[in-house]
């Protein structure tokens, strides 16, 4: 019996291994390129990330990378090669060269760039003209005027959590409360009300709503769509690996945000909030500025942008604060000592109480939301950083966390000690006085700084002294201390369960 293979069955397994041996060779040779002859073979690294994507990738898939590129930071110095074409900075200068000397440098587009289906946004367009053009119509929302306007709607919120706690820490004994619920109920609550014009009730319900899971999963999609953009031509086939499920969500917090913009443009009364500018036809005539479009993809985004990194940064610095006492008691007795009632407890006074705000600075060095940096490329000819030449199309990041957490920079770096932050001649330690407190640009720095800082410091400053005013607050015994520096990040961080003991106290009146 004749068994000799045909010509189709030889020729088919020789293509795929021929296939094979062709891609392993393309890849050696990008390898050794990347290692030995690439124009940032200079740039210190481990090998593994210096000749191929993998490492970063896989760090990155994982939630890892903050932790990671610290670590590599740690040991190399204040320049990494984290890629092939990537290279961190973790010094000073950075800044400056990245965001402020000259040109600054444009966002990467692998990161910013707006899900399948969706226009570009103030956030997530790489084009510096139209960001500029988005931005005039969007900032009036976000000036001091705009926030003194604002004040009302963001009072009655805070009402609303510190009169649910209330109801929850009635009697002797108090309650135990996970912070990271209540802040982001806060958080989501009030941006949902400023945003589209109503809330989500969840501090009403003191439960998540819906919205806030797809908002969530958003998120986790972008840090895995940013992964797939490494590999050119295979976006779309690895997008299909991210569930449908999780991709669903997405699209669905888009459409529904949209249904909500546009109830909130169809009503008649006037409102104080971050749209009313972009309806107005002396700010925006007829959409010609800021499109419609460009209008319902930015408060999309907005609603993840104002209210997660708050939360975030709430849950912190309270974390901070509850493991340090003697420094919550250093806030409480600044707080209860410089107002008599709750109802003194303004968004101007607030802005002159040094220890909040040396608290909220320090809560943002060790808990920064966006806690993977800023990313940008090289343009084209190439740029220049901290004496690095770096060739057009190098990614570009800005590790705010390596700077943060480095000894180099701060004295008892991994501790929290909001006196470093204090001003000079409000009772700084000298010890401090070697502190590269320039290094944090929690809010970005240059003509793409965020356009929200003055509202998130607004109500970080109100949750925090309204909170130390009306409650004693400690870690809740028995339960488990979360340490910040081993959570995991996809874009922002991955907050675990924040649990504090709350009992009610109400201080003496000034006389």
């Amino acid at each position: 019996m004749d068994i000799t293979p045909t010509a189709k069955e030889t020729t088919l397994p020789s293509l795929a291994c021929a296939f094979g041996l062709l891609l392993l060779l393309y890849w050696t040779g990008s390898a050794v390129y990347s290692v030995l002859f690439h124009p940032l073979r200079h740039v210190p690294g481990p090998l593994l990330w210096r000749a191929s994507r993998l490492g970063f990738i896989r760090s990155l898939v994982t939630g890892h990378l903050v932790h990671d590129v610290r670590k590599l930071h740690a040991r190399y110095g204040d320049a990494v090669r984290t890629a092939p074409n990537e290279v961190s900075f973790a010094r000073e200068d950075a800044w400056n060269d990245v965001f402020a000397r000259g040109k600054p440098l444009p966002r990467n587009p692998s990161f910013f760039k707006a899900p399948p289906g969706q226009p570009d946004n103030l956030v997530t367009t790489v084009d510096e003209r139209a960001n500029a053009r988005m931005r005039q119509v969007v900032m009036p929302a976000f000036t001091e005027r705009a926030l003194a306007r604002q004040e009302p709607t963001v009072q009655a919120y805070v009402d609303l959590l510190i009169d649910r706690l209330v109801e929850r820490a009635a009697g002797k004994e108090g309650a135990v409360i996970n912070v990271v619920d209540w802040f982001n109920w806060l958080a989501f609550d009030l941006v949902g009300e400023l945003a589209l014009g109503e809330s989500f009730g969840c501090l009403q319900n003191a439960k998540h709503h819906p919205w806030v899971t797809m908002i969530f999963n958003s998120l986790k999609v972008m840090a895995l769509a940013a992964a797939t953009r490494y590999q050119p031509g295979l976006e779309p086939f690895l997008l299909r690996l991210v569930p449908a499920s999780i991709r669903k969500m997405q699209s669905d917090h888009y459409a529904l945000a949209v249904s909500k913009i546009h109830g909130r443009m169809a009503a008649k009364a006037r409102r104080e909030d971050f749209i009313s500018p972009m309806l107005d036809p002396q700010i925006n005539p007829g959409f010609r500025k800021m499109s419609l479009p460009e209008v319902e993809s930015t408060m999309s985004l907005l609603l993840i942008a104002g209210s997660e990194t708050t939360g975030t940064t709430l849950c912190g610095t309270v974390n901070c604060l509850v493991q340090n006492p003697d420094k919550l008691q250093k806030l409480e007795r600044e707080v209860r000592g410089t107002f008599s009632t709750e109802t003194d407890i303004t968004l101007r006074a607030l802005q002159n109480l040094p220890f909040l705000n040396a608290a909220i600075s320090e809560g943002l060095r060790l808990c920064n939301p966006v806690a993977g940096g800023i990313l940008r490329t090289a343009p084209k000819g190439g740029a220049t950083v901290c004496g690095y030449f770096l060739p057009e199309g190098t990614h570009v990041a800005v590790n705010s966390v390596a700077m943060s957490l480095s000894e180099a920079n701060f004295y008892r770096a991994t501790e929290f000690l909001p006196e470093r932050f204090l001003p000079e001649g409000c009772g700084r330690p000298a010890h401090f006085d070697n502190d590269r407190r320039n290094t944090q640009k929690p809010f970005g720095l240059g003509p793409r700084s965020c356009v929200g800082k003055s509202f998130a410091l607004a109500e970080m400053r109100l949750v925090l002294a309204r909170l130390v005013w009306r409650f004693d607050i400690c870690v809740a015994p028995g339960r488990r201390r979360i340490d910040w520096n081993k959570l995991k990040t996809f874009v922002v961080v991955q907050k675990e369960a924040i649990h504090i003991a709350i009992k009610e106290k109400k201080p003496a009146v000034k006389e």
